[in-house]
């Protein structure tokens, strides 16, 4: 998958990072670089101006939601760092905010700054000033954006500081003019393109992009994370007019819903009508640092030559997933009506469950392999060496054509599948649209939104219109939207923020994690051996050279209960926690202790030792 996009250009710029002068014994977290750090001279140009820019990408653009990233820890995949979970954060814990390196927020912000200013003072045209500005606003604000999640109201800096001028010393702005500088950023974004040239530009912030983000943060003010109990009802007008705008808006640029839901996160070609922003990644060796080892991660460990089976969905992920008629597991109707069964549980399922995880004797043709079926009972010996811990494998970003070898990303040589990373789609478009119109007292609205969401991802109309006839009140309206968004937006990194928005990870304390696992039953055993009486399910038959499990069909069940018994069990195997404990006071986390002290302005957060400042105003 070679692309030309702006992630794999070589940067021409060298950004000199040199000493200043501290404040007293510590330096201030704003004095990041010295202003006179970037030649002024390269934003006369414009194809030096636009080198900047891409570099901010490299810098700022989302990337791959790792297992193992602090903020990647919730229900929904094992492999995930667990102190939060456990509820064993500090003040110092969450650093988002806080460093002095090059990849550290303020640095990140003074580029952008010194980007905004430099583009408004050299002497380009004004609609490639406007372009060039507007992709630094964008990311102005997604940065904004990404702190008051994490913190609520943070420094605003808007220009590069005058070290030796400037008073550095700059409190916590409001939660609320926080998020009136992003909306203000993000129009400030309108100038640029609906679409940007695919072989050239694939991946730039676009028109559409900006909307769809303003929307968001406007429906997230309105959430119950910084709007707890709905205390101020007047913030979802406004959060509705901008995500119907990004919707509708969207349409009329082309954008809507794909019918092959596995498509969206492999075909990056114009045919996708979904991907509205996203990162780029290359496989070739020109650019190999802009690679990535999704691929790799994502497969068993027998059908990749190094690693394997990082991300891997829980049973609790599994039982989110509806019936293929839209209701949840859990309604009655699921087993009268719409024929759920709980043993084989795979069946008559929303499409987006085995489009999105490999589970024991499913159909998966890794490596270009013909009805391959993948195998996830205990041990099983093809990936016995690293075998899932959940029962599952993620099966939704794979590029199946490609061998074990080349599906393993290196980063002096390239490789992997080169799998661009949505951070924006359509189907978010609309799902925050079908959130705002609830919240706005637009409930019928939120239904058709629904149901058309639906209706494309292959579920049927059932008895019940795709379940949501069911949905009768504005808080069942909520709860569904919010577990559409589980199903739709599995192992995409959407899940933590949605948890924190919606206030709903307190509600997993107590709760834990969970595995579902098949084993073999008697006389059936994993493995190999020569036990008189024993039949070996991973060894083939001398004269057939057929393996005995490959001749079962688990959608039968005489014959899944003739070979396997099963089990749901808990993940969470720590000693001292040995549930999910999530405190409330992590819906805004402290400012460390190194960064809160460089400012004698700065507040700590409400819920934190010394904390003062309230993240919800």
């Amino acid at each position: 998958m070679k692309k030309n996009s702006i992630n794999k250009r070589k940067i021409g710029l060298l950004l000199v990072v040199l000493g200043i002068l501290g404040m007293g014994c510590k330096k201030s977290v704003l004095e990041q670089v010295n202003p006179n750090a970037i030649d002024a001279s390269l934003f006369n140009s414009a194809s030096a101006a636009n080198e900047f820019v891409n570099n901010i990408y490299t810098l700022a653009a989302p990337a791959w939601p790792l297992p193992t990233a602090v903020h990647n820890s919730t229900d929904e995949f094992y492999n995930s760092t667990t102190t939060e979970l456990y509820g064993q954060l500090t003040v110092e814990s969450v650093t988002d905010i806080s460093g002095t390196g090059t990849t550290s927020f303020y640095y990140i912000m003074y580029q952008i700054n010194a980007g905004i200013q430099g583009i408004e003072q050299g002497t380009l045209d004004a609609a490639t000033k406007a372009q060039l500005k507007g992709q630094l606003y964008y990311f102005r604000a997604y940065m904004y954006f990404n702190a008051i999640k994490l913190y609520g109201g943070v420094p605003l800096v808007l220009k590069p500081f005058n070290l030796i001028t400037d008073n550095l010393l700059i409190p916590r702005s409001k939660t609320s003019d926080c998020v009136k500088q992003i909306a203000s950023d993000l129009d400030s974004c309108y100038a640029l393109p609906a679409r940007w040239s695919l072989s050239t530009d694939g991946g730039r912030v676009t028109k559409d992009a900006a909307l769809a983000l303003k929307g968001k943060v406007l429906m997230y003010w309105a959430s119950p994370q910084f709007n707890p109990n709905n205390a101020d009802p007047t913030r979802w007008e406004p959060a509705y007019q901008a995500c119907e705008l990004a919707y509708t808006t969207a349409l009329a640029d082309g954008y809507k819903l794909m019918t092959n839901y596995s498509q969206i996160f492999t075909d990056e070609t114009a045919s996708n009508t979904e991907r509205i922003f996203w990162r780029t990644y290359d496989i070739t060796s020109i650019s190999p640092t802009h690679g990535n080892n999704i691929e790799s991660l994502t497969r068993p460990y027998s059908e990749t030559i190094s690693g394997g089976g990082s991300y891997q969905p829980t049973w609790n992920l599994v039982q989110a997933y509806g019936t293929f008629d839209g209701l949840p597991i859990t309604d009655p109707q699921a087993v009268s009506v719409s024929g759920y069964d709980s043993e084989l549980w795979w069946l008559k399922r929303d499409p987006r469950l085995a489009a999105s995880i490999a589970y024991n004797g499913c159909v998966w043709n890794l490596s270009g392999k013909t009805n391959r079926l993948q195998w996830n009972y205990t041990g099983m010996l093809d990936d016995n060496n690293t075998p899932t811990k959940t029962g599952f494998y993620c099966r939704k970003f794979n590029i199946i054509s490609l061998s074990p070898a080349a599906a393993v990303y290196n980063s002096n040589s390239g490789g992997g599948s080169g799998i661009d990373f949505n951070e924006t789609r359509f189907a978010e478009v609309l799902l925050n649209a079908a959130e705002a119109a609830n919240g706005s007292d637009r409930f019928a609205e939120a239904q058709t939104l629904l149901v058309s969401l639906r209706q494309a991802r292959g579920l049927s109309a059932g008895s019940f219109n795709y379940g949501v006839a069911k949905i009768t009140s504005k808080d069942q309206m909520f709860t569904e939207l919010w577990r559409e968004r589980e199903v739709e937006f599995a192992i995409e990194g959407k899940r933590y923020d949605d948890l924190r928005r919606t206030r709903q990870f307190d509600k997993l304390s107590g709760t834990t994690r969970q595995s579902f696992f098949c084993a073999a039953k008697s006389p059936y055993v994993a493995g190999s051996g020569s036990v008189a009486g024993k039949i070996y399910l991973d060894v083939a038959d001398p004269v057939t050279l057929v393996k005995p499990r490959d001749l079962i069909n688990v959608n039968v069940r005489a014959q899944y209960e003739q070979y396997f018994t099963t089990a749901v069990a808990s993940l969470e195997t720590n000693s001292s926690t040995p549930v999910i404990s999530w405190p409330t006071n992590y819906y805004f986390f402290a400012f460390p202790t190194a960064f809160i002290s460089t400012d004698i302005k700065l507040q700590q957060t409400i819920g934190w030792p010394n904390g003062v400042f309230d993240p919800t105003k």
